[in-house]
C-alpha cells in the first residue's frame, strides 16, 4: 500500500475517503460502464506524464514518455460475457493524444504483435465497445508467443470468472491491466515504443472482498497460470503503481498484502488445476517480490516464496 502517492496525479481528482461496496452498488445500479476513478492507480514517479483517456467501457492512463498505456481499467460482469460484435481488427489512432500514440509503421516489420490491454473479446458487447478496443491507446507491443499463448489464457480465465459471477452481481469484476516498463530498449526504426519487460493484471471482485495479481514475464510460457499470483503489495513495488487505493485502509491493506489461490475457481483449460473458492480472502501472503538487487544495482523480479524474501539467487 503506497499511501504517499495519494497526491502525485492531478488529473485523477479529488480522492474519496473510504469507497465502499454500497458505492460501488449504487453506480453499477445506474448503469455505468467504467469504474470510479478513486479506484484507478497512480504512479510513484512525480516525473511520469500521463494523460487521461475515456471510453465508453474502459479508461486509460496514457504515458506519453512509452508511448503506450501505463494502465488501463473497466469493469466486466456476467452481462458482458459472450456478445456478438464482429472483431474489428482495425487500430485507430487516438485524436485525444494528438499523434502522441502509436501507429501502424511503429509496429511494421517489427515482429511484435498490437497486444491489447483491455481484451477485445471482453468488449464484443456492443460495436461501439469493440471498435474501441481497437485505439492505440489500449495496446503495447507484445511478443506473438506471449500474446497469443499464455496472455490469452489469462484473459480467458478471466472471462471465466465473469462468466460464473451470480446475475445479481451488477458490480462484476474490477480490472486493471499494464506493461512494467524501464526502458531498457525500444521498438522499430523509430525508436518511440518502449518493450515491456513483463504486463500485469489486477482482479478485483468487491461483492467477495477478493483481489488476484499477476505479473507476468514477458515470454512466452506454457506453465500454470496460478505460478504468477502475487500478491498486490508485491506488484506494487515492480510497478510503483498504487492500486485500490480508494477503498478504506483496512480493507486496502488486508486485499494487498494477501494471496489466496483457493479464492477463485481455475478453469482446466487454461491452468493446471481446478478448485472451489474458498470464502473470503484472508491476509495471509506465501509469495513475494524478490528483496534482493541485481550485478547492475537494480531491484530483482523474481518471486519467491521463502521465508527469507530472497529468490534462489539472492539467498
Amino acid at each position: 500500500m503506497l499511501k504517499k502517492l495519494r497526491p502525485l496525479l492531478g488529473f485523477m481528482g479529488a480522492l474519496a475517503c473510504g469507497l465502499t461496496i454500497e458505492v460501488l452498488h449504487a453506480q453499477a445500479q445506474k448503469g455505468s460502464p467504467i469504474i470510479l476513478f478513486d479506484l484507478h492507480p497512480i504512479s510513484s514517479s512525480t516525473g511520469t506524464k500521463f494523460v487521461f483517456v475515456n471510453y465508453v467501457a474502459y479508461d486509460v492512463g496514457f504515458s506519453i514518455d512509452a508511448v503506450q498505456p501505463a494502465w488501463v481499467g473497466y469493469r466486466l460482469s456476467r452481462k458482458h460475457i459472450g456478445g456478438g460484435a464482429e472483431r474489428a481488427n482495425k487500430f485507430q489512432r487516438e485524436p485525444r493524444l494528438a499523434g502522441r500514440d502509436a501507429s501502424d509503421r511503429d509496429y511494421a516489420g517489427s515482429g511484435f504483435d498490437k497486444g491489447h490491454l483491455v481484451p477485445a473479446a471482453d468488449m464484443a458487447w456492443s460495436v461501439r465497445t469493440m471498435e474501441e478496443s481497437f485505439s492505440y491507446a489500449n495496446v503495447s507491443p507484445q511478443r506473438p508467443g506471449f500474446n497469443r499463448g499464455i496472455w490469452k489464457r489469462l484473459e480467458t480465465q478471466i472471462r471465466d470468472w465473469a462468466a460464473a459471477l451470480m446475475e445479481k452481481d451488477t458490480i462484476g469484476l474490477l480490472i486493471w491491466s499494464g506493461p512494467v516498463l524501464y526502458g531498457h530498449f525500444t521498438l522499430s526504426q523509430f525508436g518511440r515504443l518502449q518493450i515491456p519487460e513483463a504486463f500485469y493484471k489486477v482482479i478485483y471482485h468487491p461483492k467477495e472482498e477478493r483481489v488476484a495479481a499477476f505479473l507476468l514475464p514477458h515470454y512466452s510460457s506454457k506453465a500454470s497460470l496460478e505460478g504468477y499470483l502475487i500478491s498486490v503489495d508485491s506488484l506494487e513495488k515492480v510497478t510503483g503503481m498504487d492500486f485500490l487505493r480508494g477503498l478504506p485502509d483496512e480493507e486496502e491493506e488486508r486485499l494487498e498484502s494477501s494471496l489466496c489461490r483457493t479464492c477463485w475457481i481455475w478453469s482446466s483449460r487454461v491452468s493446471s488445476s481446478s478448485r472451489k473458492p474458498s470464502g473470503k480472502q484472508s491476509a495471509r501472503s506465501d509469495a513475494r517480490v524478490c528483496a534482493g538487487t541485481t550485478k547492475a544495482g537494480k531491484p530483482c523480479h523474481n518471486v519467491t516464496r521463502d521465508p527469507s524474501g530472497y529468490c534462489h539467487h539472492h539467498r
